[in-house]
């Protein structure tokens, strides 16, 4: 019954993140991203300033960098997995199997890795030109986050089933 819920809660947490995704929150992760490439990726890369833009016509968010010679874009699209992220974090909590210190402790570490991903992402952009296999290979990059969350899922879950296995061995 614990799993059930567990799931239940996720889909459902899930299915409300992603309209709060598309009603703003977009917006406010994007200012976060923003941020933390502003303070960390900016001192250790070419990328001078990063601007977030709205793009009506388009209904797309984009990040541009500015670098000495150009400036690259990238939507904002890449950091959208964070959405299953959180929704699985929150599931986490009412999972009976662990403690909130230990599904706190998971939230920690998993969202501190594909936020610190996310920030460094944009490295891969600057060289980045019209060919056509980079081009590719940036289309793989911004896919690959969502590969990412499911592993970091699969590992929260295998943990979870150890240590309660572990729990009913003793």
């Amino acid at each position: 019954m614990n799993r059930r819920i567990r799931n239940i809660i996720f889909v459902a947490v899930s299915f409300a993140f992603y309209l709060l995704w598309n009603y703003g929150g977009e917006q406010v992760y994007g200012k976060v991203v923003t941020r933390g490439i502003e303070q960390f990726v900016t001192k250790i890369s070419d990328i001078e300033t990063v601007d977030m833009k709205t793009y009506e016509e388009e209904n797309e968010t984009m990040l541009s960098f500015n670098y000495p010679d150009r400036t690259t874009r990238i939507t904002l699209e890449y950091c959208l997995p964070i959405v299953l992220l959180l929704a699985w974090q929150f599931a986490l909590f009412f999972d009976k199997r662990i403690t909130t210190k230990k599904a706190a402790k998971l939230f920690a570490f998993n969202f501190l890795i594909i936020y610190f991903l996310q920030l460094i992402f944009p490295l891969l952009l600057f060289n980045v030109s019209q060919s056509g296999a980079k081009s590719i290979g940036l289309f793989i990059g911004m896919q690959i986050f969502g590969f990412l969350v499911f592993f970091l899922i699969l590992k929260d879950s295998l943990i979870i089933r150890l240590s309660d296995n572990l729990k009913h061995e003793q």
